[in-house]
């Protein structure tokens, strides 16, 4: 959490860190350790064991003071306008961060973060190396990373809200399918077949009212293509009757936290061996919840949902080390889970070849899966806070039957 960040720097002997971008969305590094939303960015300066400074242009100072940093300056108080008028963009940035470094007191090694374009970056960290400055790379996990993988009781709340927004819109979602009906092999609402595009407005409008955005879409995948993990649903798709639907959602705030879930329906009774398979699924998930506690490690979570699998026949991951090809198409064919916070995927990852461990405060996925060309694909999928006791953020019963 971001309260660890010094001792990141002090276990890594890192003396300051430059935290930059030209906006906080899209930029999860910089949105955290300033807290707030900056739509034209900022450069955010840690120097270990002392406070940060957070540098903005003078028309966003407004916006940084709602965020967690206190010392807030903009561009003008170190001069930039001087420099710009001087030098040709580029050596004026790197004069503006020499200047910056020296004034803020910054001391070597310095690491930079932040999502920036490549090519700036390495114009920027190669220029400042040539006017002495030690600018180093990490290796993952990073400072940040690090910090970011446990969260807060502020984070917690935020992500326990916009957790419960999620579950409102599955459950409205539900309500509106529950009123389709079975119409010999097709699904009619209003006397129309029930189509992909059609649940896909319903659930946009629900996002809508809830200040949600899904800057990714939705997967409400109906019968045999939910085989395919991340298959969307094309709008034309139609729904029919005991086949399976992966419906998962994975909405944020708007340049905010992130909820991901998933439950798998079906109109009427599904067929045998897709209830074969959601049994198996279900077993996995709640085996794999009740394994969640500190300091569990990740890959044993993993490789117990691969022996509940394995031995109920189905292919794993496992068997991709092997070099097996049906493993890419059918069975358990990804990881068991992933942090989720600023982004819809980050540290810890539940996977084979996951070294962390759970950490209190970390939230993480736990979405086992199965899948079969020939019969479609079951996914079920909560979010869980570590901790005394676990907190499951995603309220939302597991039956599969609309």
């Amino acid at each position: 959490m971001i309260s660890g960040i010094d001792s990141e720097m002090e276990k890594r002997s890192m003396g300051s860190l430059i935290v930059f971008g030209d906006s906080t969305i899209g930029n999860p590094d910089l949105g955290y350790v300033v807290g707030t939303s900056l739509p034209r960015g900022g450069i955010y300066l840690k120097r270990g064991n002392h406070q940060p400074t957070l540098i903005v242009s003078n028309i966003d100072v407004g916006s940084a003071k709602r965020g967690r940093v206190r010392n807030i300056r903009t561009y003008s108080d170190y001069g930039f306008e001087k420099l710009s008028s001087r030098y040709d963009r580029n050596e004026a940035r790197v004069r503006f961060y020499q200047k910056i470094i020296r004034e803020e007191g910054l001391q070597g090694p310095v690491a930079i973060a932040g999502r920036n374009d490549s090519s700036y970056t390495l114009e920027l960290i190669d220029s400042l190396r040539k006017k002495g400055i030690k600018i180093v790379g990490e290796k993952t996990p990073t400072i940040l990373e690090s910090a970011r993988e446990t969260k807060d009781r502020h984070e917690i709340t935020r992500l326990r809200e916009v957790g419960r927004k999620t579950c409102w819109v599955v459950e409205n979602t539900v309500r509106f399918l529950e009123r389709a009906r079975v119409r010999g092999a097709k699904i009619a609402y209003r006397s129309k077949p029930l189509r992909v595009g059609d649940v896909k407005k319903v659930i946009g409008r629900f996002l809508v009212e809830k200040n949600l955005v899904a800057i990714e879409d939705t997967i409400f995948a109906p019968g045999k293509r939910s085989s395919d993990p991340h298959y969307m649903g094309e709008d034309n798709d139609p729904v029919r009757p005991g086949e399976p639907i992966v419906f998962d959602i994975f909405p944020s705030e708007p340049d905010g936290y992130w909820h991901d879930c998933t439950r798998t329906y079906s109109f009427g009774p599904p067929s045998g061996k897709v209830k074969e398979m959601y049994d198996a699924v279900l077993e996995a998930q709640t085996v794999a919840l009740d394994m969640v506690k500190e300091q569990a490690p990740c890959r044993e979570l993993m490789m117990e949902v691969c022996g509940i699998f394995e031995k109920r026949g189905w292919p794993t991951a496992r068997q991709l080390l092997r070099g097996s090809k049906e493993a890419r198409v059918r069975g358990f064919t990804h990881g068991l889970g992933h942090g989720v916070g600023l982004t819809i995927g980050e540290r810890p990852y539940l996977s084979l070849f996951g070294k962390d461990v759970l950490r209190k405060g970390a939230v993480v996925t736990i979405e086992p899966g199965l899948y079969d060309p020939k019969f479609g694909g079951v996914r079920i999928e909560d979010i869980v806070v570590v901790g005394s006791p676990n907190e499951n953020l995603t309220s939302l019963p597991k039956d599969m039957e609309l």
